[in-house]
């Protein structure tokens, strides 16, 4: 299996040798241009400075016999080999050998003297496979003794130069070797740290993968790989949670179902085997019906939330008037006000602005949120509605006095298993879905809704609607 170390150092090292090879292509270039520069310009120094001492000691006048022999000390004092060229094509050398030579032989020279004579310094890398079996850096220089112009040309090895180069080559090869070595050294070893910390979460995403949603990453690192442990933690608390509200579901479910199914199938065996008289059989057929229909709801309120969560809740969207709906909502809650002595104070816009949004599930929302207010508000305790038109929203409250939700339990509040849980026993005839079912419908709507609890208003909800969409 190839590891995040072997990948790091094959790509590293194809870079590495890539770079090298550009750096040490690209380096040779430049040392060979500057040290060929260099030596060009320290020749024509030295030659200038030793043109200057003959103009000096031979006043406008020179032999060439005479020249010949300074052009032999100047070969000396530069440790070159020197062509003299006078106007007439005569060479004189210092290679005394050579100052008959074939000019042929060297089809670019001619230009070269031309340019020379015309007052201009030449530098060229030439070979001499005849002569010098090596390269050579040929220089020339214009060479003026008095009035006359003589085209001096300066033939420099270029082994030195290439020796240079090359040592300098070297010692840039050595440190580039020495820095790749660190360098795969040190990824090396901060690769096999990443790679332990990965399979520490591979390994805690096996754990997970088993149920075990326990298992913690603790990777002290301030970078993505830290932040992925953190989520991955966070994702394992949720899972964790999702698992414990999942149990507690099914045992509330369970609980819910088993209490009114016992119910049923006592009183219907009671009716069956003659246990209760015939006399008080519609009483006992009445509680039967009452505990299937609050099967059946509780049943209804899973299958609806169940599509709500799902997206398959299909919205028909209509204008409608939302003060108009509350009052008839309130209707089906006139007993229990009167039973547990309400105070209610209903505040509802007096502008005539129609909302927009399905009549029906905004209708479940109202009701819901009535039905959750008239049941856990204490007796003689108060019960507030109201409306307001802030902008192009309508804002929708609905509160109660009673108990002050702590931030834990404002939290928890939308969640069904939960609320399943908490109101068994408070309500029989509740599923406990309710606020679940109005949180999706008006997340369906593209709304918000918000719960807010204090000594002051007890419990309150508020919910937004959007206004009609043509005005009159």
């Amino acid at each position: 299996m190839k590891t995040i170390f072997h990948k790091f150092a094959f790509i590293y090292i194809l870079i590495f040798l890539i770079s090298f090879i550009l750096i040490i292509i690209g380096v040779r270039t430049v040392l060979d241009i500057y040290f060929v520069s260099h030596e060009t310009e320290l020749i024509i120094k030295r030659v200038s400075s030793y043109e200057e001492l003959v103009n000096s000691k031979y006043v406008n006048t020179i032999s060439l016999n005479v020249l010949q022999e300074q052009v032999m000390l100047l070969d000396g004092y530069t440790g070159a080999n020197i062509w003299l060229f006078t106007e007439d094509g005569i060479l004189y050398s210092t290679e005394l050998d050579r100052a008959d030579m074939d000019l042929s032989a060297f089809p670019d020279l001619p230009d070269e003297i031309q340019k020379v004579f015309s007052g201009e310094t030449t530098s060229k890398e030439v070979l001499y496979k005849d002569l010098y079996k090596e390269r050579m850096l040929r220089v020339g220089y214009p060479f003026n003794v008095g009035d006359v112009t003589y085209a001096m040309f300066i033939n420099v090895p270029m082994p030195e130069i290439e020796d240079t180069i090359s040592k300098v080559s070297v010692i840039i090869f050595v440190s580039l070797a020495l820095s790749g070595v660190l360098a795969v050294i040190l990824i090396f070893l901060i690769t096999r740290r990443m790679g332990y910390e990965i399979n520490v979460i591979n390994d805690s995403a096996r754990f997970i993968a088993e149920g075990n949603f326990e298992k913690k990453i603790i990777i002290n690192r301030k970078d993505e790989l830290g932040e992925l442990a953190e989520s991955f933690n966070v994702m394992a608390d949720e899972l964790n949670n999702q698992e414990n509200t999942k149990r507690m579901f099914i045992s509330s479910l369970s609980h819910d179902l088993r209490t009114p199914l016992t119910t049923i199938k006592g009183y219907t065996q009671g009716i069956l085997d003659g246990t209760i008289e015939g006399e008080k059989q519609d009483r006992y057929l009445k509680i039967v019906l009452n505990e299937s229909d609050r099967l059946i709801k509780m049943i209804n309120d899973l299958l609806d939330l169940s599509k709500m969560e799902s997206g398959a809740l299909v919205l028909n969207k209509t204008d409608f008037d939302i003060n108009e709906l509350i009052l008839n909502v309130l209707d089906n809650f006139e007993q229990k006000i009167i039973e547990k002595n309400i105070k209610l104070t209903i505040d509802l816009a007096k502008d005539k602005v129609l909302a927009h949004g399905d009549y029906t599930s905004i209708h479940r929302v109202v009701y819901n949120l009535l039905d959750n207010s008239t049941k856990f508000v204490e007796p003689e305790g108060s019960i507030s509605i109201r409306t307001e038109l802030r902008g192009d929203k309508l804002y929708v409250g609905v509160s109660n006095t009673g108990k002050v939700l702590s931030e834990k339990e404002l939290e928890m509040i939308w969640d069904r298993f939960t609320k399943l849980d908490k109101s068994r026993g408070l309500e029989k005839k509740s599923s406990g879905l309710g606020l679940s079912i109005v949180k999706e419908i008006i997340k369906a709507h593209h709304e918000k809704i918000d719960v807010f609890s204090n000594e002051d208003i007890g419990v309150a909800f508020i919910f937004t609607l959007s206004t009609q969409i043509f005005k009159s």
